[in-house]
């Protein structure tokens, strides 16, 4: 065989060898849709306040989780990590009855500048905002509210992990905050208002 030709019929081969590499649109495997139904209050829970079906609705997060109390339970303040294999925690929560006014102050700083979200009046005060970190922070979610369950001054804090394309986080952080105080109340035998 000629050079020539040799040259061809190789010249030929690889053409065959890179067309049939490229990928079409549809060979591409396309993401399932994000479910975008509104978060709903259903058992179990993580950290006793979060409803866990709706938390991976949200997050997308199909990981086990296995959430704790840091120092066991306590009778006035709590911190629960849920944690993921793999991943830093992605949900944690905080309540205290301690220093509720002095801590939301400090949030309320730190957030003003950063298009924080006001929480429903119902709900106490406070406010929920997302963190533009460019995946550098694990729970950029954030929600935070001062509110009285019975006699109590209350603040509980919620962070999560991002929320899927196409879901509202700010309005799926104030109803995870609605269920937390509603559950916060039967956990804690005290009525929110």
């Amino acid at each position: 065989m000629s050079i020539m030709l040799r040259a061809f019929t190789a010249g030929i081969a690889v053409a065959a060898l890179a067309t049939g590499c490229k990928e079409s649109a549809s060979d591409v495997p396309t993401p399932p849709p994000a479910d975008l139904r509104p978060v709903t209050d259903s058992v179990p829970y993580l950290c006793d306040l979060v409803p866990e079906q709706a938390w991976r609705q949200v997050t997308g997060l199909t990981a086990s989780v296995n959430a704790r109390w840091v120092n066991g339970p306590q009778a006035d303040n709590g911190l629960c990590l849920a944690d993921a294999a793999g991943l830093e925690a992605p949900l944690g929560i905080e309540w205290t009855y301690n220093d509720g006014e002095r801590i939301l102050g400090v949030q309320q700083r730190a957030w003003d500048d950063r298009g924080a979200h006001p929480i429903p009046k119902e709900l106490g005060r406070g406010l929920a905002g997302v963190a533009q970190t460019a995946g550098g922070n694990p729970r950029p979610n954030f929600v935070v509210a001062l509110f009285k369950c019975g006699k109590r001054k209350t603040l509980i804090s919620i962070d999560f992990a991002p929320v899927v394309r196409g879901r509202d986080a700010v309005q799926d952080m104030v109803e995870f905050m609605r269920i937390a105080e509603r559950r916060f109340g039967v956990v804690h035998g005290c009525t929110p208002g």
